[in-house]
């Protein structure tokens, strides 16, 4: 183990990395971890002195978590694209992991992600953007009568209206009535007197 660290510069074996020797340095690593606090306080001290890593779950995730940090300060942003590799990593691949997981997630690692404007629902933010855009359109205007090229700030506002009254009979409850309460006009050829 403290020939790894030193050539590596870190405890994070993966599971079927094999030594010199031959052996799977890997599982022994593991099996370390399920011993963690029934093991001789020295082995302990010894694997702590090394910088082990005794939650590898953990430890991964906050390691992507710090890309995404990275990422944002890079972009301004957290939509990170599906292919993105940062460095070697593919945050891509762990972005989409956390909003495959999100149901699974817990409430402290949703907040963090939340706190940073990283969505775990991307279809959910796109649509609230829409809302948003269409609140201050009829703001402005008076209206929610949208031509359809109409954009704002290159969003594409007129296509959001658009795609809404198609998908009207597939849209949440809640979506719908959010609509309906700021006047939204959801058939224009039957205002059109």
């Amino acid at each position: 183990m403290e020939a790894f660290t030193e050539r590596e510069g870190h405890c994070k074996v993966p599971v079927l990395y094999k030594a010199n020797n031959g052996k799977t340095l890997g599982r022994w690593v593991n099996t370390q971890r399920g011993s963690k606090g029934s093991m001789l306080v020295e082995r302990e001290k010894r694997l702590n002195d090394l910088g082990f890593v005794w939650d590898a779950i953990t430890e991964a995730w906050e390691y992507g978590f710090s890309k995404l940090l990275q990422f944002k300060e890079a972009k301004g942003h957290c939509v990170v694209p599906r292919n993105c590799e940062l460095e070697g990593y593919k945050l891509g691949v762990w972005a989409n992991s956390q909003r495959l997981k999100k149901d699974s997630i817990t409430t402290e690692r949703k907040q963090r992600l939340d706190d940073i404007g990283f969505s775990l629902d991307p279809h959910e933010a796109a649509w609230e953007k829409g809302f948003s855009r269409l609140l201050q359109f009829k703001e402005a205007e008076g209206h929610c009568e949208v031509t359809k090229r109409f954009q704002v700030e290159g969003f594409r506002l007129g296509q959001w209206v658009i795609s809404q009254r198609v998908r009207k009979s597939y849209l949440p409850i809640e979506r719908k009535q959010r609509l309906d309460d700021i006047g939204f006009v959801w058939d224009v050829s039957k205002d059109k007197t």
